[in-house]
């Protein structure tokens, strides 16, 4: 066999053998073990190891940079929100970038810098931000944004030599009316294509993708089980200020704060959710599974923002959480789960995070 051949055959093998392990998160104490949630955990690990391996190598050469999609209906789990794009590009933070496109219609948008990314790496600081506050916007919608150590005129996040992703959110409140934004980086100085492959790329990708595998899906099934330690069906505000904090403000986006818990149902029962929010920019309620991945990512049945929600008339919200259909406005529709995260954003605001109440009730109590 060749020396090729062994190389491969190594890496291939290193890389199903770091894999076995990430898959004790399915048996921990902790992990819910009706089928829905098994089942579910057992589809993230594969599909982990998709967003690790894109991360690692189809999108990892840092002198080629692509702009991609991280967040798709089948790539999601960190408790992302519906009403959100996410993108993201490697980047060597000592090098020179230049990123351009259209700045398209969202509302709201933020160009994050960090040194790691949590998961893939074992730790993650953010280095620098500019939102659509100081996003400047040339008069045919288009934009360009430096990213370097070294100052330069117009947009510009500085970076440091520990700097690896740039990652961009944009927020609406309806995709369907949103025109996206487009992306294009390059880093100066850099010319041609990108080299053929070779053995020792893919494998360093494979072991930082099985490694990131295991790593992420305890982390965040950690942070899930903190929330559900906690007395259920209640909302707990936490600030972003701890930003050292892992549990407390992972990769926390820019001119956000929460307020989160844990809904735990029967079949029978609704979780009645009532606040007065103040007329701000944004918010939204979401519902995640026990792995942290929005119930419905893609069609927002188990979702509102300050847009979509049907409000009481004194402007009062009232969301009801259950597994069917009650038959009243603000439906969350949970999806087969009778348990998960609840997360609510408000964002763009100084305003304090409205004080939300909830409570269980049998579901044949609520009328429309």
């Amino acid at each position: 066999m060749s020396t090729e051949k062994q190389t491969s055959v190594r890496a291939w093998e290193s890389f199903c053998e770091q894999l076995k392990q990430a898959g004790q998160v399915l048996a921990r104490e902790s992990t819910p073990d009706d089928e829905l949630t098994q089942a579910e955990g057992l589809r993230k690990l594969v599909r982990m190891i998709r967003m690790g391996f894109e991360a690692t190598l189809e999108y990892g050469n840092r002198d080629f940079p692509e702009v991609y999609q991280l967040v798709t209906p089948t790539t999601l789990g960190e408790g992302e929100t519906s009403d959100a794009h996410y993108h993201q590009v490697v980047i060597d933070g000592s090098k020179t970038y230049r990123v351009w496109g259209q700045r398209g219609d969202a509302p709201y948008m933020e160009f994050t810098v960090y040194a790691g990314k949590i998961g893939l790496d074992s730790s993650s600081a953010q280095v620098g931000a500019i939102t659509e506050l100081d996003l400047q916007v040339n008069p045919d919608a288009s934009y360009e944004l430096m990213l370097s150590p070294s100052p330069q005129p117009g947009n510009w996040i500085r970076t440091t030599p520990e700097a690896t992703l740039l990652y961009i959110r944009q927020y609406a409140h309806d995709w369907s009316k949103t025109r996206d934004a487009t992306y294009h980086i390059e880093q100066i100085g850099v010319s041609g294509e990108r080299p053929p492959l070779t053995l020792a790329e893919v494998s360093a990708a494979l072991t930082r993708t099985s490694a990131s595998v295991a790593r992420s899906s305890n982390i965040w099934a950690a942070i899930v089980d903190q929330r559900r330690a906690a007395p259920p069906n209640r909302f707990f505000v936490f600030e972003t200020e701890h930003k050292d904090d892992l549990d407390e403000a992972p990769e926390m986006p820019t001119g956000h704060r929460f307020s989160s818990g844990y809904f735990r149902l029967r079949e029978d029962e609704a979780l009645v959710i009532d606040f007065a929010p103040a007329d701000v920019p944004y918010w939204g309620l979401d519902t995640t599974s026990y792995w942290f991945e929005p119930l419905s990512y893609a069609d927002h049945r188990s979702h509102y923002n300050n847009r979509t929600v049907h409000c009481e008339p004194d402007g009062s919200v009232r969301i009801v959480i259950s597994l069917r259909d009650p038959g009243v406005p603000n439906w969350i529709d949970t999806r087969g789960h009778l348990e998960g995260p609840m997360l609510f954003r408000w964002s763009r605001t100084h305003l304090p995070v409205p004080d939300i109440q909830a409570r269980v009730v049998p579901r044949s109590d609520l009328h429309p």
